[in-house]
């Protein structure tokens, strides 16, 4: 079937899978400058601006459970390449219109189209790799997420200023559909054999997937680090320049420290649960979190004559942590799951996140406004981080004990 092994062909996968969310991601977290664009060009308020951004994060909490079902059926290969062309063509149309309205409509039916790129990417990791190297593969995917992020914010400006508005409409589509292309013409699904459990309705496998206690845990550790992480990305810039009176410029480096943190903790993170804990996802998660919230702790007590490099270095742990948690997590999702289904489990797991993506940064202003600063909500962060964290715990040493016991 492969002119290379599969022991070779599998990082050729994760080229593509990374290459292809990174794609992807070049047009979603585009939408941020994209946004300013039309504010200047539009003369919007913050609030009209705050909702396009808003609006392409609406689309995948209505999508990814109907495509996680569907790769689970029929594999990653057409559901992905093909999202991800239809992902740019929504974007182009775009620049067909003037009105707010409308443009609302067409960032929100982007947004379903991108919830093929996160489930998908990460089904193709789960099939193509061995448990033994499964999570640094996941974690040099997810880079795709930052990397795709940071190209859009390097290069839209350049071809918003040069060429216009429809010009960097047009760059966001021309990516995204190269990266489908390169998806459909270079990835393989593996083939799996047919199995009742495919053959189930699509609301017995969510019922199923409810009935698994063992992921409960998992779904709120979700919520709880996609929470913190939405919040480093929304307001660390405004914490620091709020209580430290630094310059924005200044907050938007210990920002980038920690995006860049973020960048490395995905794959060495998953790395050592590789190596270090042979295999093993939900004890170097726990460990993971507890250090985050110790890192919220020193954030909120931060020395006021700190220098700038040791905020830095701080900023810089707490995006190790704060987002690269997440590889662990998708991988742990995955594990836990029934393998019939895994990619629709990672799909609900997604969309609950992505309901947080949505409420979690203004939740948190407005508790920031509430109680006039920043020490109360950032302490109720830090209990919730540690509060998932023991769950699992009790989590895993109830089910370690129920299994032992059955031997």
């Amino acid at each position: 079937m492969f002119l290379v092994k599969r022991e070779n062909y599998q990082w050729i996968i994760l080229l593509i899978a990374t290459f292809s969310q990174a794609c992807a991601t070049f047009v979603t977290y585009g939408i941020g400058p994209l946004a300013a664009f039309y504010q200047r060009e539009h003369h919007l308020s913050q609030f009209e601006v705050g909702l396009l951004v808003s609006a392409v994060n609406i689309g995948p909490i209505f999508s990814m459970l109907f495509f996680g079902d569907l790769m689970d059926k029929h594999g990653e290969k057409w559901v992905v390449g093909l999202g991800s062309v239809f992902l740019g063509l929504s974007i182009l149309s775009a620049s067909l219109t003037n009105q707010y309205t409308l443009l609302l409509f067409i960032l929100a039916f982007v947004g379903l189209w991108y919830g093929t790129a996160q489930p998908g990417g990460s089904s193709a990791i789960m099939k193509w790799f061995p448990q033994q190297h499964r999570g640094l593969a996941m974690g040099i995917r997810q880079t795709g997420i930052p990397l795709g992020g940071a190209a859009a914010s390097a290069v839209l400006p350049f071809f918003f200023h040069s060429s216009g508005l429809i010009a960097a409409i047009t760059v966001q589509g021309t990516v995204a559909i190269i990266g489908g292309i390169i998806f459909l013409l270079f990835y393989k699904d593996v083939k799996q054999k047919q199995s009742q459990t495919e053959k189930q309705r699509f609301i017995e496998k969510l019922n199923k997937i409810k009935s698994n206690s063992a992921l409960y845990p998992v779904f709120f550790i979700g919520m709880i680090m996609v929470s913190l992480q939405i919040i480093i990305i929304a307001h660390f810039m405004s914490y620091f320049t709020n209580t430290l009176h630094v310059k924005l410029s200044t907050a938007g480096s210990f920002l980038s420290f920690a995006l860049a943190g973020g960048m490395f903790g995905r794959i060495i993170l998953a790395w050592i649960s590789d190596r270090v804990f042979k295999g093993n996802r939900s004890k170097p998660l726990q460990l993971t979190m507890l250090a985050s919230a110790l890192a919220i702790l020193g954030l909120i007590f931060l020395p006021p004559h700190l220098s700038s490099w040791g905020i830095s270095l701080l900023s810089f742990w707490i995006g190790f942590l704060g987002i690269g948690w997440f590889s662990l997590f998708v991988v742990l999702v995955s594990e836990k799951s029934n393998p019939h289904f895994a990619t629709l489990t990672v799909s609900f797991a997604l969309t609950l996140n992505q309901l947080w993506i949505m409420l979690s940064p203004s939740l948190f202003g407005w508790l920031v406004d509430y109680f006039s600063g920043y020490t109360l909500p950032l302490l109720l962060l830090a209990f919730f981080v540690l509060t998932g964290a023991a769950w699992l715990w009790i989590s895993e040493r109830h089910y370690n004990k129920k299994a032992d016991e059955t031997l």
